[in-house]
């Protein structure tokens, strides 16, 4: 990467948190532009074309991933242009990336139950309890700390998506862990001796082992697996939507209703409330032509 454009990255960090964003937002789009520079051998003076090669690159990337790109380029090249750093905006021309609707990959509670038998350490059942009783993402699990429940309400803190903080309501399961967690510090430190946390990263590897462990090798089943268990299994319970919405922390409503598909096993009770009847051996025309 060329000195002007390791120093216009800086300067988009810079202004990145200076507003607000999350550390995660932060760090995937540096990672996003640092790997688009290398592979592209350019950055600042980039051109609209190069963009949509690159977006569109003949490799197995999925749509997200590429979406996800787009709007990293898409900030990167509005703040060079909105500092005077360009004249232009290549990313304005940049298609949007169609993507196909989602749906849940969710743990089953055979599978939930085997991770935390299959020889997992304490911390590292904590997290598969806290995504599965909370539905939090490896970035939120790994940010608990004891000042963050209330037992007495019965709540329990977070900084959910967009840095946003909430309050959300406290799973028994979660209550009674956390007697046995720091009541004045992170439930997970650092490993380095620091006073900060572990790295969500961490998370990801220590629940991903634990599945292994357990004999779960189905790869599109992750530690955010635990998040769409805990939405799914709220849906079939039929706790209303919207609630749902706020117990995940969606902005929007359309975010949640991915857990409102219909599943294989409502399928096969709905249709079993239809009650069996007799069927004729024969149509019975005969006897309506004598009838008649």
């Amino acid at each position: 990467m060329h000195d002007h454009d390791r120093e216009a990255l800086a300067m988009f960090i810079d202004y990145q948190r200076a507003q607000n964003l999350a550390e995660t937002t932060i760090r995937n789009r540096r990672s996003i532009l640092t790997t688009f520079a290398r592979k592209t051998g350019m950055l600042v003076d980039c051109d609209v074309f190069t963009l949509r090669r690159y977006i569109g690159r003949d490799e197995p990337v999925s749509a997200g991933t590429r979406r996800t790109e787009r709007g990293a380029l898409i900030a990167f090249y509005t703040f060079l242009h909105d500092e005077g750093l360009r004249d232009d905006n290549p990313a304005t021309k940049l298609p949007v990336v169609r993507v196909p609707k989602g749906q849940p990959r969710p743990f089953t509670a055979e599978q939930i139950d085997a991770m935390l038998t299959s020889g997992a350490y304490t911390k590292t059942r904590a997290m598969i309890l806290l995504g599965y009783y909370q539905g939090f993402r490896v970035s939120s699990i790994a940010r608990v700390h004891g000042d963050d429940i209330d037992r007495a309400g019965m709540t329990i803190g977070t900084v959910v998506k967009g840095g946003k903080i909430r309050r959300l309501p406290l799973h028994e399961v979660i209550a009674e862990l956390s007697l046995s967690m720091p009541r004045h510090g992170y439930w997970f430190p650092a490993r380095d001796g620091s006073a900060g946390h572990i790295r969500p990263s961490s998370v990801t590897d220590l629940i991903t082992k634990a599945k292994l462990r357990a004999g779960i090798l189905d790869e599109k089943l992750t530690p955010h697996s635990l998040r769409h268990a805990f939405g799914t299994d709220l849906v079939e319970q039929g706790v209303d939507i919207r609630v749902v919405q706020e117990l995940l922390a969606h902005e929007h409503l359309s975010t949640t209703q991915i857990y409102t598909a219909v599943s294989e096993r409502r399928k096969q009770d709905g249709i079993r409330t239809l009650s069996p009847r007799a069927v004729p051996e024969h149509s019975g025309r005969g006897a309506a032509k004598l009838a008649a």
